[in-house]
Parts: structure tokens; C-alpha cells; sequence
């Protein structure tokens, strides 16, 4: 198999022929060995059986339905488990994204690159949508260190070894372009024009800025910190640690050399021992952090590093 298309799917149902059909044709002038795998991603309207009747029906369209409504992450990872194409295409099956996008996507990755996200050009588009993608964006370029002018976008096409080298979950479907170019992968974008959605309703809210940021730190962690976790936790530990013992030592020298009572500076007081505790906890927690890290590289759960290749 050359090229897998995995499209996730949640309460589409008046997208879903149109997208099929728009998709088929493209696909098909490719000349290339394909398939269509569609997850239904918990939908309640007649997606499932809108889907299940065109799997029947063409043997390139395969369906997985899970049992719940997951997320785009769960959705967009069970669909890469099961593809087996060399090269992965993920679009969202709500017409915005245009299939037209997908050969010239294809021709870079043929070309030598490992990821093409589509940077996003919108025509039209609310207030809201403009300030929040591009807040995303710069907050991606400046925390993740990607130069990309569209990083979170869900159109992208990638190589297999990508997949397998970069596991999703929770939303980070949204920061894979950063992750790649992490693990050493080359990453490039290519323009796609937006379309306004026409049918359905769109199934993301305001909460998406919030948690994308907070995503985007647990990105930022992994990428700095996720083989010295310690480094993180005993620097803090340190400071913590340092300000309380400032704190009781300065209290220390007022009761010994001018006679003022600790009790009378109880709340400083208080604050100091609180920092020494918490600095001691975080020097324990770098410390377990690093033994967990060590035992996920030791039983081969955590791969370090990847080889390009090797001469001999």
C-alpha cells in the first residue's frame, strides 16, 4: 500500500457523500495503490451507517467505529494504527479541508521531506477563528521553536517511520509538525485554501485556545525535559529549597542577635519551612521522574534517538 488517508468522523453525516466524493477522484489520479480509512469517532447522527454502506461498497474505504467519542487525537491515532500505506494523509471530513492539496503534498514527501502540513489560507473567516489559530500559531513558533507559519494544522501528510516514531495522544494531534521536528524530521507546509463550512456544526469551542496552550506546555516539557526531568524539578527544588533556608536563617539571626521573638513573624516563618518542605519534594520528584524515564528506556518503551543511517 503507497498511500493511506485516514479521515476522522464525528456527527457528519451531511458532509460525508460530498467528501467522499470530491476525495475518490484525486485519489484515483494518483495512480498509486490507496486506501480510505474513515473513524467514526462516537458520532450519533447516521454517519456510522452512511459509512458502513460505502465501505461495502468500495474496497479501497475501510471504517473503524469506536465506542465512544474519543477525541480527534484517539479518532486520528486508531486510524494510523490500522493504515498501512507508506505515506499518511489526515483531513477532516467537514469539506474545509480541500482534497485537491493531497498530490502536491504527496510530490514533497517524494521528494525528501518526512512531514507537509497544509498552511491554512481562509477566505472568510470570523474574528474569533482569525485571533484564536493565530494566537495558537505564535505561541507554537515561540514556545515549540517551529518556524512554521501553521504548524497546528490537522491537513498534514507524512511518512510511516514518522508514525512510528512519534505516538499521539490526549490533543496532540495538533503539535505533531513540532514533534517531528524534535525527533530530526525535515517538515514543510504548503498553501491550501480553507472553504467555509456549508453543512453541520463545527465541534470547536473557545475551551480549544485554553487547552491547546496547556498542550503546548506539556510539548515544550517533552521536548526539554522529557530525558532529564530532574534538571526541571531540582533546579526548582533548588530555589525552593535556597528561599526557605534564607528565610528560617534570617529569623534565626533577629531572635539570636536582637532578641525578636519568631512568634511575633509566625506567617514569615511558616513560609519558610513550607519552601524547604516543597523544595525537598521537588528533588524527590526529579528524582522519580528520572527513574521512571530510565526504566521506559531500559524495558525499550522510550526510543531515545533514530537512525538515519548506517555505513559500514
Amino acid at each position: 500500500m503507497e498511500v493511506s488517508v485516514v479521515v476522522p468522523v464525528h456527527n457528519e453525516e451531511k458532509n460525508l457523500m460530498l467528501f467522499y466524493k470530491e476525495l475518490k477522484p484525486i485519489l484515483i489520479s494518483l495512480k498509486k495503490s490507496y486506501e480510505i480509512i474513515f473513524v467514526d469517532d462516537g458520532s450519533l447522527d447516521r454517519s456510522f451507517e452512511i459509512l458502513k454502506n460505502l465501505a461495502k461498497n468500495d474496497k479501497n474505504a475501510r471504517l473503524i467505529k469506536l465506542k465512544s467519542n474519543y477525541g480527534q487525537t484517539i479518532a486520528l491515532s486508531a486510524g494510523i494504527e490500522s493504515s498501512k500505506g507508506n505515506f499518511i494523509v489526515t483531513i477532516d471530513s467537514d469539506l474545509q479541508h480541500d482534497p485537491a492539496t493531497i498530490p502536491k503534498m504527496l510530490d514533497l514527501l517524494e521528494k525528501g521531506y518526512d512531514v507537509v502540513v497544509a498552511r491554512r489560507i481562509w477566505k472568510k473567516r470570523g474574528l474569533g477563528k482569525a485571533f484564536s489559530s493565530g494566537f495558537c500559531n505564535y505561541l507554537t513558533r515561540k514556545i515549540g521553536g517551529v518556524k512554521l507559519k501553521d504548524s497546528v494544522s490537522g491537513f498534514k501528510a507524512f511518512k510511516r517511520e514518522v508514525a512510528e516514531n512519534i505516538p499521539i495522544y490526549g490533543n496532540m494531534h495538533r503539535y505533531f509538525a513540532v514533534l517531528a521536528i524534535w525527533k530530526g524530521f525535515r517538515v514543510t507546509d504548503i498553501p491550501t485554501i480553507v472553504r467555509p463550512r456549508k453543512l453541520g456544526i463545527s465541534h470547536y469551542g473557545i475551551s480549544r485556545l485554553f487547552l491547546g496552550f496547556l498542550d503546548l506546555l506539556t510539548i515544550k516539557f517533552f521536548i526539554s525535559y522529557s530525558q532529564k526531568p530532574s534538571h526541571l524539578f531540582g533546579t526548582a527544588g533548588f530555589f525552593t529549597l535556597l528561599f526557605g533556608l534564607l528565610i528560617s536563617l534570617w529569623l534565626s539571626m533577629q531572635k539570636i542577635f536582637f532578641n525578636i521573638s519568631i512568634g511575633s513573624r509566625l506567617p514569615l516563618f511558616v513560609l519558610g519551612i513550607l519552601l524547604i518542605i516543597l523544595g525537598v519534594f521537588f528533588w524527590f520528584f526529579g528524582l522519580l521522574a528520572d527513574m521512571i524515564s530510565y526504566q521506559a528506556i531500559s524495558a525499550g518503551k522510550q526510543k531515545t534517538y533514530i537512525i538515519e543511517k548506517t555505513v559500514n
